[in-house]
């Protein structure tokens, strides 16, 4: 039985990158820098193979804060 974290369910697409020369999943991350529009650049490297890709992430905007009124005494 696989633990709850790695079901697949149907129609779902594989998340992550892979390596496209060994197919490894595992990367560590080079360097770090802010690119244009405010998106981050990171240079990874492979574990296995020590192929180094780039990739491209979009910061979202930040979530608004919630405050929650249910605290409050009924008087």
């Amino acid at each position: 039985m696989k633990p709850p974290g790695q079901i697949k369910r149907k129609n779902e697409e594989p998340r992550g990158i892979r390596c496209p020369t060994c197919g490894c999943g595992h990367f560590r991350v080079i360097y770090t820098r802010r690119g244009w529009g405010g998106r981050l650049i990171r240079r990874r490297e492979c574990r296995h193979c020590g192929r180094r890709i780039t990739t491209s992430e979009q910061i979202g905007p930040a979530p608004r804060p919630t405050v929650d009124w249910e605290d409050r005494h009924a008087r």
